[in-house]
């Protein structure tokens, strides 16, 4: 009985044993502050929000263009098909746009990855390339590139470096958190077994990571896919659908506008079930 007893373990939460033999909370319930500052920032932002729509200039919301949005958004058979094949060729190249730029930035980062990773690096090495991923990072996509445009000019090159630059800091953090994950155990048995740094990420630290490098590639896509899209009407690059968007809603097309919107929102569709197939192959 007094082994049995002995094996029993505390219970993994902040409990502490009183004199009596009975088990209390070592540390005050948080519970019910937790529900006050949610409730207060729920009630903040509502006196926000009904502030901003009150000032609202709703005089000239007029609802005949209401009724004309309604009744047009979704009438795709008054689009002449030279334009729909016009949209979906920018849709198109706004997709490979996000990919390419996605690609580029997940191979830039895989050595910076492997660099910030602790149990592959110098700590310190770790530390300042993670510092510079989180500045990065911590600076919009759009903004990087209306800093790159601003040195180099308007053109869609500087639009690919920027969302890039931004991607880069992306992988870095996602390759070494990945890579820390991996069991520290493959790594020094193979280390003992005279393998060189080079052979043990080829043959250990990737493969082990091979299934959420793939999930990070395509989350990243799907982001540089939206990015694309806002970064025609944001920054002027020409040739995604973002800028026939922003054209069509400043002539009044609510056609063309609604089949621009119903294709951008069938790709990320798209690129969310192929995030969430991979998320459960990942977690299998």
């Amino acid at each position: 009985m007094s082994t049995l007893a002995s094996n029993i373990q505390a219970p993994a939460v902040p409990l502490k044993k009183t004199r009596s033999g009975r088990y209390q909370l070592s540390q005050k319930d948080v519970s019910s502050w937790l529900v006050l500052a949610v409730g207060v920032t729920f009630l903040f932002s509502l006196i926000f929000f009904l502030g901003f729509a009150a000032n609202y200039k709703w005089d000239q919301f007029s609802p005949a263009v209401a009724a004309k949005i309604a009744t047009e958004f979704f009438r795709f058979d008054k689009i002449a098909f030279a334009d729909q094949l016009s949209i979906l060729a920018l849709l198109i190249n706004t997709v490979i746009l996000g990919f390419i730029t996605t690609v580029l930035g997940a191979l830039i980062g895989l050595p910076f990855g492997l660099m910030a990773a602790r149990n592959l690096s110098w700590p310190w090495l770790s530390n300042l390339i993670k510092a510079l991923a989180s500045f990065v990072r911590a600076v919009p996509t759009i903004i990087w590139v209306l800093l790159f445009i601003s040195g180099y000019g308007l053109t869609s090159t500087t639009a690919i470096v920027g969302m890039v630059f931004h991607s880069w800091a992306f992988f870095v953090k996602s390759y070494g958190e990945s890579f820390e994950e991996v069991d520290p155990g493959t790594i020094e048995a193979l280390r003992s077994t005279g393998c060189t740094s080079f052979q043990v990420i080829s043959s250990a630290v990737i493969p082990s990571a091979a299934t959420r490098i793939i999930s990070w590639i395509a989350m990243r896509s799907e982001i540089n896919f939206a990015v694309a899209v806002v970064i025609g009407p944001a920054v002027g690059v020409a040739g995604t659908i973002g800028s026939v968007i922003n054209g069509y809603s400043r002539v009044g097309d609510y056609s063309g506008l609604g089949f621009s919107l119903f294709c951008v929102f069938l790709t990320a569709l798209v690129f969310e079930l192929i995030l969430t197939r991979l998320k459960q192959r990942s977690a299998r």
